[in-house]
């Protein structure tokens, strides 16, 4: 059981640039990215070297250039929360972009017709994204609804069930 959840940990940190220790915890859910830190630091020094990386996040290895910006070949907390906040507003601003390029009515919703041609996952789950049965989806409720899917919080006003280990 521990080896699968490490496992999954090592998974999940290998499936984006950043996501080592990706977003902020939500508030109900503790915060365990110092311990992540701490897995990955194996000297102990406080910061993550490019080997420290690549044994623990082979991603984070990947894009180590990137985060250490100031090219001393060490990650430090610092450098990794800068590096966490610039991917959180690319991220951001590539869900906007796809919003305003889903909406071409320009009404500042989506509706069905525009969610198919647009964003075809949000429409397979559309009715139970439009919280408020209105026929579109606003911004917060496709927010509300990733957090659901990330399992952070409720997700067609329910909250999902954990998935059993």
């Amino acid at each position: 059981m521990r080896n699968r959840k490490l496992v999954v940990l090592l998974g999940c940190m290998a499936l984006a640039p950043l996501a080592v220790l990706a977003a902020d915890a939500p508030p109900d859910k503790p915060d365990h990215r110092g311990e992540h830190w701490a897995a990955l630091d194996t000297n102990g020094d406080g910061a993550i070297s490019k080997d420290e990386a690549a044994a623990g996040a082979p991603r984070m290895a990947e894009h180590f250039a990137e985060i250490d910006t100031n090219g001393d070949g060490l990650v430090t907390k610092d450098e990794m929360q800068a590096a966490r906040g610039k991917h959180h507003q690319e991220m951001q601003a590539r869900g906007e972009e796809r919003f305003k390029s889903a909406d071409k009515n320009g009404d500042g919703m989506i509706d069905l017709a525009e969610a198919q041609q647009g964003m075809p996952r949000a429409a397979e789950h559309f009715k139970e994204l439009d919280t408020d049965g209105n026929g579109n989806l606003s911004r917060e409720e496709l927010k509300a609804g990733m957090r659901g899917h990330r399992g952070e919080g409720p997700r067609g006003g329910q909250q999902q069930k954990p998935e059993a280990n």
